[in-house]
């Protein structure tokens, strides 16, 4: 990542602004189940993968370095929430089966017989996405 950021900053204008946004691994991500009324309901909690943790921590000593090394400033940082919708509970399942970033499988928080209930109800995963804008200097 750092050669990525030492080629945005060679391309960007003075003042030039660059974001910066990926998950969130410091938070946890949630599997939550969208009731009749719309509302979204947490009904497990989703761990980051050790691949993912790792991956992460270079980006942010990349960003560090950059910001560092004063090729930019930050203007500005934050985390937003962001949902991956799903049909039903199972293909929220076969998705982690296949996604890098998780953990394979949910720590529920609902007991099995609640979710056989609600298997086939609309099923989300909520995940934190961080950014940061920067200025090039």
């Amino acid at each position: 990542m750092v050669d990525a950021l030492t080629e945005a900053h060679r391309i960007l204008r003075p003042r030039g602004l660059l974001i910066d946004a990926r998950p969130d691994s410091r938070v946890p991500a949630y599997a939550e189940r969208r009731t009749k009324a719309g509302r979204y309901l947490r009904a497990g909690v989703i761990a980051t993968s050790r691949v993912a943790l790792d991956d992460d921590r270079a980006s942010d000593r990349a960003i560090a370095t950059a910001a560092g090394g004063g090729w930019f400033r930050s203007l500005r940082a934050g985390r937003f929430w962001h949902r991956v919708l799903f049909e039903g509970r199972p293909e929220l399942e076969r998705y982690l089966e296949d996604h890098a970033r998780f953990a394979r499988r949910v720590r529920w928080t609902v007991d099995a017989k609640g979710r056989r209930r609600w298997e086939n109800d609309p099923w989300a995963i909520r995940r934190a996405v961080q950014y940061e804008l920067f200025e090039r200097v």
